[in-house]
């Protein structure tokens, strides 16, 4: 079912939806921007897929759909209203727009059709079941082995929710959520911090590299001593020494 979001306030065209992850608020990057009041930098998610559309309100944002309040990670269906502050946006079924179409699919000629764009960061994993895996990051990503995390990790030592990644400009956000085992950036442990490309991130033993598409991957040398300068020092001064006594006699 192809699905499209509806401005009745008019202050924008329709969008067609692809099967990928939309997120909507106040910041300049995201797909959809929200300049009302009240409006979060991420106000929401839309998760579009196979099963449809499903949305993520992150705790202690408001959000209602059909002038109820929800929270945390709902289903939708063609036909809700969604209210964001005080923006109002409507899911609608677009689906049939394509009915007596000649030789391709024929679409509302005010819609946009929005289309995938190449992820600016991908993590790719170093350890585990995602060794080897390049996993695209392009929206806000929850870690953790909840059902509905986005990426799951299905190990005890790792928390339901563990840890969450919002990418921010030429970095990303690195978040812990409590989680028991911590969550380790360069072999650190963290709450919170800004990692960048080449940077290790560590949730338990479960370990990623952050990396941005064309970049030459950063080579690193953790565990390996750095050679000691000490020898060196010591041939320098004994060969001066020497120097000092031929010049002296």
């Amino acid at each position: 079912m192809m699905m499209k979001l509806v401005f009745p306030d008019g202050d924008r065209p329709q969008m067609l939806l692809d099967n990928r992850v939309y997120r909507l608020g106040s910041a300049p990057e995201s797909d959809v921007v929200l300049a009302a009041d009240g409006v979060e930098p991420i106000h929401c998610e839309l998760q579009v897929g196979a099963q449809g559309v499903q949305m993520r309100v992150p705790g202690g944002i408001q959000v209602q759909v059909n002038e109820r309040p929800v929270a945390g990670l709902i289903a939708l269906r063609a036909g809700d209203m969604l209210g964001l502050a005080g923006s109002r946006i409507r899911l609608v079924d677009a689906s049939g727009e394509s009915a007596g179409a000649r030789g391709a699919d024929r679409v509302d000629a005010n819609a946009t059709m929005v289309r995938p764009v190449l992820p600016k960061f991908a993590l790719r994993g170093l350890s585990g079941e995602f060794f080897g895996r390049s996993l695209p990051l392009q929206t806000t990503l929850t870690i953790g082995r909840a059902e509905e995390a986005g990426l799951r990790i299905p190990l005890d030592s790792i928390s339901r929710l563990h840890a969450r990644l919002t990418p921010a400009g030429d970095e990303v956000l690195v978040e812990d959520l409590g989680s028991a085992n911590g969550t380790w950036l360069n072999g650190k442990r963290i709450t919170s911090a800004q990692a960048v490309h080449g940077d290790e991130i560590r949730f338990d033993t479960q370990r990623f590299q952050l990396l941005v598409p064309g970049q030459p991957v950063r080579v690193k040398s953790e565990g390996v001593a750095a050679p000691s300068r000490w020898p060196l020092l010591v041939a320098a001064v004994l060969a001066l020494a020497g120097v000092a006594y031929w010049l002296l006699r």
